[in-house]
């Protein structure tokens, strides 16, 4: 089997990526929907050309092909790209021996992934945000919610540390106190403002804090590591085993969630999660696509032991992606199925694509 060409379909937030082989079979990935120009272009100009004419079965050939060949590409740019690329090559693997991802990935450890409800918003008022996850948990049952706290990304900006903690109270009360709840600041702190944010919120029962100095700071995480007594959750942003290793060797989190639809891929992903296993580390797969990225995580937290926490659900609407799924994925009592059909497991409308997104061949 051998690749022939790689369509690319881009629109609002959406990055989706087509691999069609001479056997006739098709994969499908994703690519982190941020920087969508610049990465068409490498997808386009860099990869494609590489990737024509090589077996999908070669990953390591074709990763190291790629991936190191074009290494002078500013590291996540081309990661994000090559990502999307990947995980279309593991899928029309699957289809092509007839079998789910999964049990090309290790076979599946789990059947079902416990899910927390992700409210991605920092625009609205708290009694807003409040009323919001208790929607979700009356709709999906979520046994854990997830909170934006922070600027994003606002290292040296001025923060409200007592407006944060009150955003938290606001949520613990609309949640109740049976119900986990998290934080993520999305880079907003700088070390010692991430300590005084936690010591107002500590009587709050958080379950995990997620990413609140800036993603690169490991000396930061290591010291929070040791200061706070909550689970350090980072990775997202990270792209190759190097930056895997920075973290995990060093002490620097107690849950790390690359992403596989920007940290290189799903082999990429499995190399965070096998380190992990080395050193004691929870890894649970960062996705918030509810897409064609989200099942392939789903994939890889069914068929990897380390993923031993909440799974990622997104509770924003996003009516585009949907309409391009033809079958929804359904959340029971707070909980997902790994998919169990061919490749993926999902199935795509390709007539609303070509209708619907921006296609490049």
């Amino acid at each position: 089997m051998k690749v022939t060409n790689i369509i690319s379909y881009t629109g609002s937030g959406l990055f989706y990526v087509k691999v069609e082989t001479d056997e006739g079979v098709t994969g499908y990935g994703e690519c982190s929907p941020m920087q969508v120009d610049t990465i068409l272009q490498i997808v386009n100009g860099v990869i494609k050309p590489q990737l024509i004419g090589m077996d999908p079965f070669d990953i390591e050939k074709i990763e190291e092909k790629i991936m190191r060949k074009h290494y002078k590409i500013s590291g996540q740019l081309l990661a994000m790209a090559y990502s999307g690329v990947e995980i279309a090559l593991w899928d029309a693997k699957a289809k092509y021996v007839n079998q789910p991802l999964y049990n090309l990935l290790g076979g599946k450890y789990r059947a079902v992934i416990p899910l927390y409800g992700s409210s991605m918003s920092r625009d609205l008022t708290h009694e807003q945000e409040a009323d919001k996850l208790r929607e979700g948990l009356e709709k999906y049952s979520f046994k854990a919610v997830k909170i934006k706290v922070g600027p994003r990304y606002g290292t040296g900006l001025p923060v409200d540390l007592s407006d944060d903690a009150r955003k938290v109270r606001k949520v613990r009360e609309a949640i109740g106190p049976d119900c986990r709840l998290m934080i993520d600041g999305n880079s907003s702190y700088t070390y010692i403002q991430a300590v005084q944010l936690y010591d107002k919120i500590k009587e709050y029962d958080i379950h995990h804090y997620e990413e609140p100095c800036p993603y690169y700071d490991v000396d930061a995480y290591v010291k929070l590591c040791g200061t706070l007594p909550v689970p350090i959750h980072v990775g997202e942003q990270d792209w190759n085993l190097f930056t895997f290793r920075d973290f995990i060797a060093k002490g620097a989190c107690h849950l790390y969630a690359a992403d596989p639809i920007k940290c290189g891929g799903l082999l990429s992903a499995k190399r965070a999660a096998t380190l992990c296993r080395a050193f004691n580390i929870h890894y649970v797969p960062h996705n918030t696509t509810r897409g064609v990225g989200f099942a392939a995580a789903l994939h890889l937290a069914g068929s990897t032991p380390e993923c031993t926490s909440y799974y990622e659900y997104s509770i924003e609407k996003n009516n585009l992606r949907e309409q391009l799924l033809k079958e929804q994925f359904v959340v029971e009592d707070g909980y997902i199925h790994v998919p169990d059909g061919p490749g993926l497991g999902i199935e795509l409308d390709e007539e609303k694509m070509e209708r619907l997104l921006q296609v490049s061949r």
